[in-house]
């Protein structure tokens, strides 16, 4: 019985020690990782800054291909917030708010992980002749428990591959995929469809106006015969200038159909293309064409035929501008 009261006695004793030891741990956990990526500052800034860009490259959420994300506020910078929920035990469910955005330059975030706590998050881009210095720091405060000191100890460890593996995946991901001026291009074979269009000429007085009522005709004429659309509706620039469109507003159906005087029914081959999207105003969008034409005048691919965009995200039901999607295409001959 003494000998079992003095093992008790012993293990408390080293409990107490390491208890109290652990009070003269440092209160503040940091661990910083840091990679040279020979790809611009401008888009690295970008994969981070846009929250939807980080399900391609995140430790954390790339461990889950089903995790369900939710976002809040503006598409990006200050305010942008994303939520997470997955089944899987190293993710669960957690949140994202970036608090400050320096474009090319760093980016603040609080991240919470649930029951795992909260961390704060900052991205450092140093811009080199080799290409940008990334550098990812997690500070984490965890208070007066000796227990999370003494796990705070070994943070390093524990988190620091972590972050090792999201800037490898963020350089993987910008080098596989072609980024120019923080546009992602986007190789696409596009399917044969069918399309019920309305095609007309506007000028920069009369287009918002003119594509209205040309979708407007056709959306009514669906109506009327019972059909619904099959995917986003497009417009196709064939021609214009500063001061004129030829345009065709078009809504993809399932199969061809007759069709009154004003509407046609035109049936696609299938191309290849490339593609941009594009979150925003429409002020902005030239930044996105401007993008795809140094990719073009880059490399020996060359555009086959008009440009076109798809309308992904309606605007009756998305308040929030800079969180509407466009996608632009520019089909080419490969």
């Amino acid at each position: 019985m003494k000998t079992l009261r003095r093992i008790l006695v012993f293990f408390l004793c080293i409990v107490l020690v390491v208890l109290s030891t652990g009070f003269l741990f440092p209160g503040k956990v940091h661990v910083e990782r840091s990679l040279l990526i020979s790809v611009p500052a401008e888009s690295l800034f970008e994969q981070v800054n846009i929250l939807k860009n980080w399900i391609n490259w995140s430790p954390w959420l790339l461990k889950d291909t089903a995790v369900t994300l939710y976002y809040i506020g503006p598409a990006k910078g200050a305010g942008a917030s994303i939520t997470w929920n997955s089944e899987n035990p190293d993710i669960g469910k957690g949140n994202a708010l970036i608090i400050s955005s320096s474009p090319s330059d760093s980016l603040f975030v609080i991240l919470n992980f649930g029951k795992n706590g909260k961390t704060s998050s900052t991205f450092r881009f140093k811009k080199s002749t080799e290409g940008t210095l990334v550098t990812w720091c997690l500070d984490s405060d965890v208070g007066l428990n000796p227990v999370s000191r003494w796990l705070g100890l070994f943070a390093d460890r524990m988190v620091g591959h972590d972050l090792e593996s999201g800037l490898l995946n963020l350089e993987g991901f910008l080098k596989a995929n072609k980024i120019v001026n923080g546009f992602e291009i986007i190789d696409i074979d596009l399917p044969a469809r069918v399309l019920l269009t309305v095609r007309d000429t506007a000028s920069n007085a009369t287009i918002e106006k003119k594509l209205a009522s040309m979708y407007e005709m056709i959306f009514r004429y669906l109506k009327k015969e019972g059909l619904s659309p099959t995917s986003a509706p497009l417009t196709i620039y064939h021609n214009y200038t500063p001061d004129s469109y030829d345009i065709e507003t078009c809504i993809p159906i399932l199969s061809a159909i007759v069709t009154p005087d004003g509407i046609n029914c035109v049936e696609t081959q299938p191309q290849n293309a490339i593609m941009v999207r594009y979150f925003g105003t429409r002020t902005l969008i030239s930044n996105a064409y401007s993008a795809m034409q140094i990719y073009l005048n880059n490399s020996i691919i060359v555009a086959s035929g008009p440009t076109w965009e798809e309308y992904i995200t309606n605007p009756n039901l998305e308040a929030d501008s800079n969180a509407r999607q466009t996608n632009i295409y520019f089909p080419v001959a490969k």
